[in-house]
């Protein structure tokens, strides 16, 4: 596969994956901010922490209006990071490769680019019906994971699609991990109950698993095991990290020192992940343990660049 395809088909996942995570985490955010009993205390700086650039006098301008952050968030071309423009970047992407992709895995991108740049969801979000307008956004994501399930033959593109969707994956959750813990300064022993942590646990499609799964112990300790170290969690850390083993096993044909290296590389986080336990992330912290989680998959994701897309 030419390497201009495979870089195509890898940042199309991702974005479409980015724009998934942030548009759950703007949900339950959302749903937070109706809360009347929250209400006082709450604002939107720490998603505007995560999923902007913005100098924190900028963030202090708008984290207490939930319109102007939806907009700014979701529909400003401004923004580089906004789901606008990261499902643009996927579409463009996507256009691109159109002889690599299925028809329907084509479509259900571009209807998710016309949706995205329709008056209508501009609308809902001015007219109070902003968590139909992010709902209906969300259905977008889950169509196209969907439509690429179940059309797309498992060959080289749909492995370098997956690598880019479980690489995105991994950050993201890293990331909200990280600013949530923030808010408690990172103690793992915080007595913390469940209501505190309900809103992290949604916004990583987890709540239903993690009541069904965590009956004793610490709630604050529990929720760092499901998130950071649970097999069986497709949303975990460590899921997402096998997951980039397990392909990177699968498109490394010719076994060359490049490939040798970047198996080495996945393998030592892997490992590490695998092999750490509660104790082990307290004596190193968990704000130090997460940056360098972010920082290797970032190391990652640049080695494969260079090796399969061509950087010099």
């Amino acid at each position: 596969m030419l390497s201009r395809i495979a870089e195509s088909l890898f940042w199309m996942n991702r974005y479409v994956e980015r724009a998934e995570g942030m548009m759950r985490m703007l949900k339950i955010n959302y749903v937070t901010s109706l809360d009347r009993s929250e209400k006082e205390n709450y604002n939107w700086s720490p998603v505007l922490q995560i999923f902007t650039e913005l100098e924190e006098d900028e963030i202090e301008k708008i984290k207490d209006n939930t319109e102007a952050t939806l907009k700014y968030i979701i529909l400003n071309k401004n923004n580089t990071n906004s789901i606008r423009s990261i499902i643009t970047k996927a579409r463009e992407n996507a256009r691109g490769v159109q002889d690599h992709i299925t028809r329907e895995v084509w479509e259900s991108i571009n209807e998710y680019y016309q949706k995205i740049n329709s008056k209508k969801i501009e609308q809902l979000l001015e007219s109070g019906e902003q968590l139909y307008a992010i709902s209906s956004l969300i259905d977008e994501s889950l169509y196209f994971y969907g439509v690429a399930e179940v059309t797309m033959p498992r060959g080289e593109g749909w492995n370098f699609m997956n690598m880019g969707k479980f690489i995105e994956r991994a950050i993201l959750t890293a990331d909200i991990l990280d600013i949530k813990f923030n808010d408690i300064e990172y103690d793992l022993h915080n007595p913390m109950d469940i209501p505190y942590w309900k809103n992290l646990l949604l916004s990583v499609s987890g709540y239903e698993y993690y009541m069904k799964s965590y009956h004793t112990g610490l709630q604050t300790q529990n929720v760092l095991d499901m998130i950071v170290m649970n097999t069986n969690f497709p949303r975990s850390i460590l899921y997402s990290v096998k997951k980039i083993s397990h392909i990177m096993e699968k498109i490394t044909h010719e076994q060359t020192d490049a490939d040798a290296n970047l198996e080495k590389v996945i393998g030592r986080l892997r490992s590490r992940i695998e092999y750490s336990d509660l104790d082990t992330i307290a004596k190193i912290g968990l704000h130090k343990f997460l940056e360098e989680i972010i920082d290797d998959v970032y190391n990652f994701s640049d080695k494969l660049s260079k090796v399969y897309f061509a950087y010099h």
